[in-house]
Order: structure tokens, then C-alpha cells, then sequence
């Protein structure tokens, strides 16, 4: 067997992303509300660069005219004469002599370089901050005012800065034991800490922080939320003795267990559905903040014609700054070779970053404006109407083909971004969905008529995914059953057994 060496040339096309290519994807992602402070950032980073806005220039342009045509007595000035433009200002038949003692020298410049490049810091003068305590801190100053010892007080505020997203404590009470032991040099037990987490940390609000489970946080609120009503005792019972029968929903095994009948069930029943069962989740009344959506575009509608801008007229304009490129014009005579000519590279790396930045910014905009202008065609009849059935199925791929672009950069686009319309502010997102069964049916519509029919089912006997879907092929739209459950999980919506109501 002989072995035979062999040589070939092949071409193989690579695609390499430069860091403008990713500086770019990173800013079409953000949305308008996010990118000002980017651009602040940049600004902040680059003294080549200016942060504006247009508003601003037009009252310094009638600012500069009002200051200079006139002289200082109020008489106009004699403007027929034409001003030296700034080619012939740096001109080096221009500079005297006698100008150049207030020049920089080398000495100078070197410092003035140095300051430039040094970091900022913050102004401290005049600042009023607005402060809102998160849950933690909230939790923390309500311990502080609790009556508990120093020992006490070391073991709550370790279980609550353990505390989860939801406001559960699910750390092993052992291994607490040890941590306490380890980080703090405090002995103490599984039973004390149980004490401290019962006594202190679920006496927090809101009601149902500290517990470990779902059946302990339900039970925290009712107890110290409601009065002691025989609905309220009903429900306690329901949840400390059937409490695997309540979550299966065997309502049946409930009365049973409990000896009592439909109407006392259905009367704890809704007396326990008011209650949170994720108490420090975000959407929780201690927590909820105003959410403040900026759209990114505005589509308007008149006599049937769609007109498409950018909401961007808050976010500032960059340029590049006048003064920094002036700053190194009037440099010393005196100044060596080298000095000049190291002030000119520190100057220039500056100034074309700042115009890469303005550059990739342009493009965004491009990029941002013809995106939606697709969608914006190939939806037209939904933003005329407003109506969700006039949604056509719509994915990332066909927008990407229309506007020649990857369908990466059209996730980006369409990633936390919002669109106002004359009937409200809709996610971009909300305008994608796939086709069913290769037909113009799109998959928004059918989730909407599934929605529909679960909503207006019998809870006593709801509606399993075979009859869901028999009800689908009445109506026109010939489905599969694993294709319903699937519509109906992303609803979020449980199997009929689960939405069984008495």
C-alpha cells in the first residue's frame, strides 16, 4: 500500500464582521429610548465628537446673527465686503509674530493632550437624585424595625438576602446553619432558624414573603390578610389537608375529604384565587412601576395611505466638534516636528472614529426606516384596520429578502421594539406569525378564534384539544390536534382537566 501526497488550491469566500459591522448590529438592536444614552456614551469617550440638537443649532444661528451684525452701538455692520473663509484663516502668511507668545509649546500641548485624554470627573455640585428602594432594601429597613436581638437580627438579614425573585426562600435550613456558622461565627440550629424565618421574615410584606413553597405562601396570606370567616377557615382546610387535590383540581375528592358541599367549595375556591402566588414578583402592587414605552416609529393613516417616520426627533444629533479640530490648527512655530506631527495623529485617530460612529448611526437609520417600511407594505390592511384578522403571515425571512438584508439584522430590528399607530402602540413583534399549512391563513389568527373558544367554553366541561380542533375544521381551518395544543400552550392555556371550574 503506498501512500501519495497531493497538492491543490482552493478557493474558499470567508465572511468576517470588522468592528464597525458589529458596532453597527449593536445599535440596531437597541431601541430609540436606550441609543441616547450610547450616544452619550460615545460623546463622553470621544472629545472629537459634539452631542446636539437641532433646535438647539437654530436658535444659536439667530443668536450669531443677531451678535454679529451689528456693531457694539447697535449700527449695522458693512457685510459687503466677504469674509475669509477658513482655508485662507490657516494660512501661514496669516500668523504673526507677535500672536504666537499665546500659542502652546511643547510643554503644553503635552498637557493639553493629557487632559483631554483623562476620565471626567463627575460634577457633585447641584444634583438632585429621585431614590427607590427594591424590595431587598425595602425588606432590610423593615427588619430594622422589628423588636429581635443582635443574633436574631444577623439570621434575618442573612434568609433575606437569600430570599428568591418570587419572594420564596428555598436554601436548605441545614445548610443555612453552616453558612451562619462560616460567614458570620454564629452558632446556632435548624430550629432557631426556622424561628427567626417564621417570627421575623415572613412577617415582611408583602404577605407570603419567606415561604418555601406554594402551599405555605398561599396559607401566609390568608392568614394575615383575611378575617376569620368560614370561607377563609374553608380555605386554610383545602390548602393544609388536600392540597395535591387542589392543585389536580379534584374537586370531587375535596368535599369529600373535607365533608362539605359544592357551595362552601366554590366559596373557598374564590377566596384563594385572590391570592399571589409569586408576592415579589416584579408585577406585585410593591413593586410595579410605571413602564414608559417609547415607539420607535409612527405610522399614521389618511384616506388610506400609510406615512412612515422615525421617532428619533429626542434622540441627540453627533457631529464632529469645531473646536477640537481647531484645538491643534495654531500650533507653536517653536513646537518640534515630532510634537506637531503627534498632535495631528492624536487628533485624527479621534476625529475618524467620530465619523465611523455617525457613519454607523446614518446607517441605522437606513437600515431601521426601509425594515419598517416593508413591514409597513406588506401589512398595510392591518394598519388600516387595526383589526388582527387582517394580520398576513409574516416571517423574518420574507422582510430580509425584500430589503436585501441578513435576517439576523431583521431580529434586530425587530427585537423590543415598538410602533405607534392611530389605534394604539404595537410590538413589532406582534406583527410577525408563520402561515398554517402553507395557506395565506396566518397563525395570530388562528391563536385569536382558539383564544375565543376557550374563553366562551363551559368551565364546568371545558373544551379537550380533539373537539378545539373539530371546532377549527367547522370554521374553515383544517389543523392538526398536536398543532392546537401547541397554539394552546403558547396562550397559556392548561389541558381542559386544569380549567375545569365548579
Amino acid at each position: 500500500m503506498s501512500t501519495k501526497l497531493s497538492q491543490e488550491q482552493k478557493t474558499i469566500q470567508r465572511q468576517i464582521a470588522t468592528q464597525q459591522t458589529i458596532r453597527l448590529m449593536q445599535l440596531v438592536e437597541l431601541p430609540y429610548a436606550s441609543l441616547e444614552q450610547e450616544i452619550l456614551k460615545e460623546v463622553d469617550e470621544n472629545p472629537a465628537l459634539e452631542a446636539y440638537h437641532e433646535d438647539d443649532d437654530e436658535r444659536m444661528e439667530s443668536s450669531e446673527v443677531s451678535s454679529s451684525e451689528y456693531d457694539e452701538n447697535g449700527d449695522p455692520l458693512d457685510l459687503s465686503q466677504s469674509r475669509l473663509s477658513d482655508e485662507d484663516i490657516f494660512k501661514e502668511e496669516y500668523y504673526r509674530d507677535a500672536d504666537l507668545d499665546d500659542y502652546p509649546s511643547d510643554r503644553e500641548l503635552e498637557n493639553r493632550i493629557q487632559r483631554i485624554n483623562a476620565p471626567e470627573l463627575p460634577d457633585m455640585s447641584d444634583r438632585v437624585g429621585v431614590f427607590h428602594y427594591s424590595l431587598q432594601e425595602q425588606w432590610q429597613l423593615q427588619l430594622g424595625e422589628m423588636n429581635m436581638t443582635e443574633r436574631q437580627s444577623t439570621i434575618a438579614h442573612y434568609l433575606v438576602g437569600n430570599l428568591d425573585d418570587d419572594g420564596y426562600f428555598t436554601m436548605d435550613l441545614q445548610a443555612v446553619v453552616g453558612e451562619l456558622l462560616y460567614l458570620s461565627n454564629v452558632y446556632t440550629s435548624v430550629e432557631e432558624v426556622e424561628d427567626v424565618l417564621r417570627r421575623f421574615v415572613q412577617e415582611l410584606d408583602p404577605p407570603g414573603v419567606g415561604a418555601r413553597n406554594l402551599r405555605e405562601c398561599l396559607l401566609i396570606q390568608l392568614r394575615r390578610q383575611y378575617q376569620d370567616t368560614e370561607e377563609v377557615k374553608t380555605a386554610i382546610r383545602i390548602l393544609e389537608k388536600c392540597f395535591d387535590s387542589f392543585v389536580k383540581k379534584h374537586y370531587d375528592k375535596i368535599q369529600q375529604t373535607l365533608g362539605i358541599d359544592e357551595d362552601q367549595l366554590k366559596s373557598a375556591l374564590a377566596v384563594i384565587r385572590k391570592l399571589d402566588p409569586r408576592p415579589a414578583d416584579p408585577g406585585s402592587p410593591m413593586e410595579k412601576t410605571a413602564d414608559i414605552i417609547r415607539p420607535d416609529f409612527i405610522i399614521t393613516a389618511n384616506n388610506g395611505e400609510l406615512t412612515l417616520t422615525l421617532n428619533n426627533q429626542y434622540v441627540s444629533k453627533v457631529r464632529i466638534n469645531k473646536e477640537f479640530s481647531n484645538e491643534y490648527r495654531f500650533l507653536s512655530k517653536e513646537a518640534s516636528d515630532k510634537k506637531r506631527a503627534e498632535a495631528e495623529k492624536f487628533m485624527r485617530e479621534y476625529v475618524d472614529k467620530g465619523e465611523q460612529f455617525i457613519g454607523i448611526l446614518s446607517t441605522r437609520e437606513m437600515i431601521l426606516y426601509n425594515t419598517m417600511y416593508a413591514i409597513m407594505q406588506h401589512q398595510k390592511e392591518y394598519f388600516l384596520s387595526g383589526d388582527d384578522a387582517d394580520l398576513k403571515p409574516m416571517i423574518l425571512k420574507t422582510i430580509a429578502q425584500e430589503v436585501n438584508l441578513d435576517v439576523s439584522t431583521i431580529s434586530r430590528v425587530s427585537n423590543s421594539k415598538y410602533v405607534q399607530t392611530d389605534f394604539g402602540i404595537i410590538p413589532l413583534k406582534h406583527l410577525f406569525s408563520e402561515a398554517v399549512n402553507d395557506e395565506d391563513v396566518s397563525s395570530k389568527e388562528i391563536k385569536r378564534i382558539l383564544k375565543d373558544l376557550i374563553d366562551a367554553e363551559d368551565k364546568q366541561a371545558p373544551l379537550a384539544d380533539d373537539k378545539l380542533c373539530e371546532l377549527l375544521k367547522e370554521r374553515g381551518y383544517n389543523i392538526a390536534r398536536r398543532t392546537v395544543a401547541k397554539y394552546r400552550e403558547q396562550l397559556d392555556y392548561p389541558v381542559s382537566r386544569l380549567r375545569k371550574e365548579l
